[in-house]
């Protein structure tokens, strides 16, 4: 029993001293902390750093002195574009209607934060008398206001394309399941006062 125990706490002692189990790649210590030799990682970084690049387009190494010139004609050639800020807030609390007829209508209970024109949120879908949360993503463009909204637990997917019209958003939405269209109708929203 002791001869088992004692070649068993060998095996595992030359497990851990070998490099080839006791993991991969050469580590070396730089200020104190360890880091992966990895110079492949490293001339990527170097080459994907915009205007201090370090490699030509054909893979050649560029000059210091080119790198300045390439920097300070890319400074001068430069357009500044500037994106125009939606012009509406959607921001805050919502109740959407879905209604695919007018006797069916379920409702979510949506808050959206608003950056720029990217949207996102949560909320419930008060559907049957039960409770789901979702999650919402969207966008809003000069066409209208595209809001993805889905229900993880029952993976759905609610697709709504609307537009502000006064204070409300109208459109259309569109029922997921699975990635497969199951339903479609009308969609209203308007601010929530709770």
């Amino acid at each position: 029993m002791k001869s088992q125990l004692i070649v068993c706490m060998v095996l595992i002692l030359a497990m851990l001293t070998y490099p080839a189990f006791a993991g991969c790649g050469k580590w070396v210590i730089r200020d104190n902390t360890d880091f992966l030799i990895d110079p492949m990682f490293d001339d990527a970084v170097a080459s994907s750093t915009g205007s201090s690049d370090t490699a030509n387009p054909d893979g050649t190494v560029k000059a210091k002195n080119e790198k300045v010139e390439n920097s300070e004609k890319a400074v001068t050639n430069t357009v500044i574009v500037e994106k125009k800020a939606p012009t509406i807030d959607l921001a805050g609390k919502w109740r959407v209607m879905l209604e695919k007829s007018p006797a069916e209508q379920n409702i979510i209970d949506l808050i959206l934060i608003q950056t720029g024109d990217r949207l996102q949120g949560y909320g419930t879908l008060l559907e049957e008398g039960s409770d789901s949360p979702a999650t919402a993503t969207g966008s809003i463009s000069d066409e209208g206001i595209s809001l993805d909204v889905k229900l993880i637990q029952q993976k759905k997917d609610y697709r709504l394309d609307m537009a502000l019209v006064k204070s409300e958003l109208e459109g259309s939405y569109e029922l997921y399941e699975m990635e497969k269209l199951e339903e479609n109708g009308n969609a209203t929203a308007s601010r929530s006062r709770s």
